[in-house]
């Protein structure tokens, strides 16, 4: 219903603004004076001699213009003697004076100009005027990507930015680190999307803060990266900043363009699992092993089929289809965007799928010489389905059986037999269709402003505008029976909304004198959020397809709420002074007060500095001709951060049931003395354009000290559950690292053109202070701790046991020397190694062949926990990225590579499917387990008559009892996760305007897109690139069976009228 609604309203619109873009020239045109001219001509490109559709040809020094039609041609009524003013976008503008009635004009490509202004914090600057460290996205270089979350465009295209998918799954999360990780509550930037703040971290974690937005509504993305370019923002800034801007209309003919494409989506890689007769073997070398649980058929593995393979069950084929139209145009006083667009990803896991509409309006008009207002707004509706990823259907489809089929004959699901051990898995395929799991969402975001003209260079900018969302979460569990697999019935709903909204007045005066220029700005901001939520479930429902929530048994019911609000009021600053165009100065002020900290700490001052030489306008460099531009930057800036929840510094009440009923009771400790934490950032960057800027060289050095970290204390095991831990400034850390990007114009003639990108990014991370009493702070998953972070190491390192070995001959046993002998006790006996506390070596009953042998730190003759060490580490050592676009005459290449270099992987799955004892274990890899084997075969089984048979096998020895433990956390299970990967490739070809234009076409494209299509790694898990677990900081890098990104080949084309 929504969507009809949004539909019809869009064409409506459209319908109403185009009848006004035709009228509106036909009346100005009735009005000109008798005494003018006609003059008309072509406006073409001087490169490709095509014609240039809607060029700007305007009458110099008034508000007369008119644009270019499909072919490139121009009428308009002006007098002799005056100037015509041509510009596109993209090429250099021309004037001519008119001495005739014909004027045809050639404009030559300008390949600078697109990239002469970009967006920064209120307001805009040309790029020559920046001081601070910023890169930018352009809309050719998102389209070239297929994407359903705009952050995924940045990744490898901009140097420090950091992007990784924590899953694969349509819809799925996304975490953002630009410049290392600088907090431990949350890494993701502050993105601002047409002036609108969005928080980069999802409320659940699992799915991306902008999947609502349609990428190709954009128009640029600038990624602010050093402090005195994101102070501006204060208190939100010190993971740096995103800015959005979205696309616009331009005065002349409307235009209606359509963009569509398909994509069929497949699995890159499938673990090698066992199939029915490698797991009968392992199953009856098992029984050989522990004496029991011979089965009759399993006798001759050889004479079995292939059994089931769980992973092409739920793994499959996929399509996606995008479909977006946009009308755009207008007047010189008046442009408008209207755009609409339906995207539907249904996942290659099944149970999976993203769907989204989008609706955007976007309106400037000048209403006088002194006032414009606009606004931006834009709709969304998204459906996420995922019962695959949130309820571990791919972790149940790798311990599942080969033996098992998904469906009986008579089409019922396929279950275990009764088997000796009593452990049975239910059916992944049956969980992943007969489950509901889904969320859908409707998020409205708006910006309306006004643009006053005071005084000449003086001008004031009011904005309103915010976003307002509505949630709802449903899930449903059938009661259901599979063999011996037994479920109940259980339904949960929850509902949210919540409302950002920011009110913005700021004033800017530029002036220029003579060699110098000012830019001063200055302004007030207030920011206020509300939120709420409520949840409900039951359980015991009599019929699988009646699930509302008031049909549950009532003595199961279960219900919740929440709400909650913060608020920031803000005043800033900013200065900017030129002299000469040489020397360029820059100084941010901004003041912000947090309703998330206490009287005592609530305002936070948050200054910047930057400083920029422009070397080539110096005299001494003016005639060096290979060299277009050197520019050398040098800033300082300190920002905050507050993401610590509303009123985090005081305690919140909770509800508690008691025998007089329900009472009120703190929720959580109290903090009064928490603070802001506080970045310095130090930044030192070279510009460089070279050989009449085919050449661009963009280099920066940084170092960042975080202060007053914010974590919620951990706290002991006998209060957890009772009260929730306080905020606190737990620490100190460091980034520093340098990083560069270089673009080259290799090849440029009529015909042909080739460019190349490369991108490089290195970031090295230091704790420098822990406040806490304990020696660190863990990473854990439920129980396991799986990271641990301490003062003079990188943050949350992989944290277990060290392997050094296995025992494979009796010496091994013994401790030895560097120079490999025995290490002798005073009685001149051999030392055995350390083994787990309270265990013997021993068979049958202890430590044995086949076992690891674990590394004992302490040298006390004992492993126990104070043998844990670090044993990797999930940051890269440098990632890059390197993009190449050929074109020739209509048609286009581009290849894409994005490579990650010196990152661990914690494979969890591999540590949960390695015991070759559990039954569950059906990696391929389990069927090489060490085997054990007498050296005298009518011998005793002792230490000195056994060995291993098969010295290098991929696992340890069967042993029900984990006498030693082998499966603990270790660096056994610690892979290298470095790869290179072929992102992007893609041919597109645009046919001719001579052709398109007999059929009223502006412009037609038509291309083929792969992406992923190869991924060079080592890492044995379905994805190299596993991004941190529900975006904690303290969770990167650790994979359980992480849904895995899809090879997607699409088929599409861009059609303009």
């Amino acid at each position: 219903m929504i969507n009809r609604i949004l539909r019809k309203t869009i064409v409506r619109i459209s319908e109403t603004v185009v009848m006004l873009c035709l009228l509106l020239p036909a009346m100005s045109l009735q009005a000109m004076a008798a005494s003018k001219i006609s003059v008309s001509g072509t406006v073409t490109s001087q490169i490709e001699d095509e014609p240039l559709a809607g060029a700007s040809v305007r009458i110099k020094g008034t508000s007369l213009g008119v644009t270019t039609d499909v072919d490139g041609k121009y009428e308009i009524l002006a007098e002799k003697g005056q100037v015509l003013q041509f510009s596109y976008i993209g090429y250099k503008s021309k004037e001519v004076t008119i001495d005739r009635n014909v004027i045809n004009v050639a404009l030559d490509e300008d390949r600078t100009l697109l990239d002469d202004v970009v967006v920064v914090g209120y307001g805009t600057m040309k790029r020559s005027d920046i001081t601070g460290s910023v890169v930018s996205v352009g809309a050719d270089e998102i389209k070239k990507t297929i994407v359903t979350s705009v952050d995924q465009a940045l990744q490898g295209r901009a140097a420090g930015v950091q992007v990784t998918q924590n899953s694969g799954s349509p819809g799925g999360g996304i975490s953002v680190a630009i410049r290392g990780v600088n907090s431990l509550n949350g890494n993701e930037p502050l993105y601002v999307i047409d002036g609108v703040a969005v928080d980069g971290k999802s409320s659940d974690g699992k799915t991306s803060a902008l999947s609502t937005i349609n990428p190709s509504d954009i128009m640029s993305i600038e990624v602010l990266k050093d402090a005195s370019a994101t102070a501006i923002y204060g208190s939100r800034a010190s993971n740096g900043v995103v800015l959005i801007t979205t696309r616009h209309g331009q005065a002349g003919k409307t235009r209606v363009t359509y963009e569509g494409y398909y994509a069929l989506q497949q699995i890159p890689k499938r673990l090698k699992t066992m199939n029915l007769r490698q797991y009968a073997q392992l199953y009856n070398e098992r029984v050989e092993v522990l004496g029991w649980g011979e089965r009759e058929e399993f006798a001759d593995p050889s004479v079995l089929g292939d059994g089931t393979d769980w992973q092409k069950e739920i793994f499959g084929n996929a399509g996606m289809w995008n479909h977006q139209v946009s009308v755009s145009g207008g007047t010189e006083s008046t442009q408008f965007l209207v755009s609409g667009s339906y995207t539907d990803q249904k996942g290659i896991a099944v149970g999976s799928g993203f769907e989204r509409f989008t609706a955007r309006i976007n309106v400037d008009t000048k209403i006088t010489k002194w006032l414009q207002i606009g606004a931006q707004s834009s709709l969304s509706h998204t459906k996420r389905n995922n019962t695959i990823d949130d309820n571990g259907v791919i972790q149940t489809a790798l311990r599942q059986l080969p033996e098992v089929p998904a469906r009986n004959p008579d089409g019922s699901w396929g279950y275990q037999e009764n088997n000796q051990l009593g452990i049975y898995y239910t059916n992944p395929l049956a969980d992943a269709l007969t489950r509901t799991n889904y969320n859908k969402g409707l998020q409205a975001m708006v910006n309306a402003y006004a643009n006053v003209t005071l005084l000449p260079g003086l001008t004031a900018r009011v904005e309103y505008g915010g976003t307002f969302d509505y949630g709802n979460w449903y899930f449903f569990q059938p009661e259901m029976t599979i063999g011996q697999f037994t479920q109940n019935s259980n339904s949960q709903r929850q509902s949210s909304n919540s409302r950002y909204t920011s009110f913005k007045q700021y004033i800017t005066y530029m002036r220029d004198f003579g060699k110098h220029g000012i830019n001063i700005m200055a302004g007030h901001e207030s920011q206020e959020s509300k939120w709420e939520n409520f949840s409900a479930s039951r359980q015991g429902y009599l019929f699988n397809n009646v699930t509302s929530i008031n049909v549950g048994d009532l003595k199961t019911a279960s219900n919740g709420s929440g709400s909650g609000c913060f608020a920031i009021e803000s005043y800033y600053g900013r200065l900017n002074y030129n002299f000469d165009n040489r020397y360029l100065f820059t100084a941010t002020l901004r003041a912000d007060g947090s309703s998330a900290f206490g009287p005592d700490n609530r305002w936070g001052w948050f200054p910047s500095v930057a400083l920029a030489w422009r070397m080539k306008n110096e005299s001494f460099l003016k005639k060096v001709d290979w060299l277009s531009d050197a520019k050398l930057r040098l800033g300082w800036g300190l920002v905050g951060n507050q993401n610590a929840g509303n009123y985090a510094y005081g305690s919140t009440m909770t509800t508690w049931a008691t025998a007089w009923g329900s009472g009120f009771a703190p929720g959580n400790f109290a903090n009064s003395k928490l603070k802001w934490e506080e970045t310095h950032s130090y930044n030192i960057g070279l510009d460089l354009a070279m050989f009449n800027n085919r050449v661009e060289f963009i280099f920066d050095a940084y170092l960042k000290n975080t202060d007053n970290l914010l974590m919620q204390a951990a706290l002991p095991a006998y209060i957890s559950g009772v009260i929730a831990s306080p905020w606190v400034n737990t620490g100190e850390m460091r980034n520093k690292g340098f990083e560069f990007t270089l673009n080259t114009v290799n090849i440029s003639n009529r015909d042909l053109t080739w460019t190349s990108g490369l991108t490089f990014s290195l970031n090295r991370n230091k704790v420098l202070k822990l406040y806490t009493e304990s020696t660190g702070i863990q990473g854990k998953i439920g129980n396991d701790v799986f990271t641990y972070t301490t003062v003079g190491n990188p943050v949350a390192q992989f944290y277990g046991y060290k392997v050094i070995g296995m025992f494979e001959k009796e010496s091994d046993f013994y401790k030895k020397d560097a120079n490999g002998d025995f290490i002798l006790d005073a009685s001149g006996n051999r030392q055995f190694v350390a083994i787990p506390e309270n265990k013997e070596i021993k068979y049958g009953t202890g430590v044995w062949y086949g076992d690891y042998i674990y590394e004992d730190l302490n040298n006390d003759g004992v492993i126990d926990e104070k043998d844990r060490t670090y044993i990797g580490n999930p940051e890269p050592k440098f990632s890059f990225g390197f993009n190449n676009t050929i074109t020739w005459k209509g048609f286009d290449f581009n290849l894409f590579l994005t490579g990650s270099v010196g990152n661990d992987g914690y494979n969890y799955l591999l540590q949960e499917q390695s015991d070759p004892a559990n039954r569950w274990s059906t990696l391929a890899s389990v069927c090489d387990f060490t085997k054990v084997g007498l050296i005298d075969p009518d011998g005793e089984r002792t230490l000195d008559n056994m060995y291993v048979t098969n010295p290098g096998a991929s696992t340890y020895r069967i042993d029900q009892a984990a006498s030693n433990q082998n499966s603990r956390t270790s660096n056994v299970y610690v892979e290298d996760a470095s790869y290179l990967r072929i992102k992007n490739l893609s041919l597109g070809y645009t046919l001719p305007a001579s052709f398109t234009r007999k059929f009223s076409v502006e412009s037609l494209r038509v291309y083929c897109n792969i992406q992923n299509l190869y991924t060079f790694t080592k890492y044995k898990g379905y994805d190299p690139e596993i991004g941190a677990y529900n975006q904690q900081v303290l969770l990167r890098g650790i994979d359980y069976a992480r849904y895995p990104s899809q090879r997607m080949f699409t088929f599409g084309l861009n059609l303009s009228l």
